[in-house]
């Protein structure tokens, strides 16, 4: 379910959520909205990039493992539509990164958050 949550910070930088978990979107979109972002977000890749389409994101905070697409390859979906989005990618999981995984982050040089992170572990990821 896209969920569009707005900020009262004019010209607040914008940032798409991308989790197939609703608890952590909405954790993460009432902390992200609390420092004064504008937030959108999606329950999976197909809802992001369709939100990517609408709107331009100054950041996309996308979860690896999710049902239908994962994060990776929501981000190469994002390469080839959105390239200039793919250099604002930050991504989330709660699982260790696996061999391929690790040198997938290597290769793009993105940052990784393990989850749970905290508030700023999130700010300094996201470059605020």
């Amino acid at each position: 379910m896209i969920k569009r949550m707005s900020s009262s910070v004019e010209k607040a930088a914008k940032l798409l959520i991308v989790d197939d978990s609703e608890p952590i979107r909405n954790v993460l979109s009432s902390m992200l909205t609390a420092q004064g972002f504008g937030v959108d977000a999606a329950a999976n890749g197909n809802e992001a990039l369709h939100l990517l389409n609408e709107t331009d994101y100054d950041i996309v905070l996308t979860d690896i493992n999710m049902p239908i697409m994962t994060g990776i390859e929501l981000y190469h979906r994002i390469e080839h539509t959105c390239p200039k989005v793919a250099n604002k990618v930050v991504f989330m999981s709660a699982d260790t990164p696996n061999h391929q995984t690790h040198r997938f982050f290597t290769e793009i040089n993105r940052p990784f958050l393990s989850k749970p992170f905290t508030i700023d572990s999130l700010l300094n990821a996201i470059g605020k």
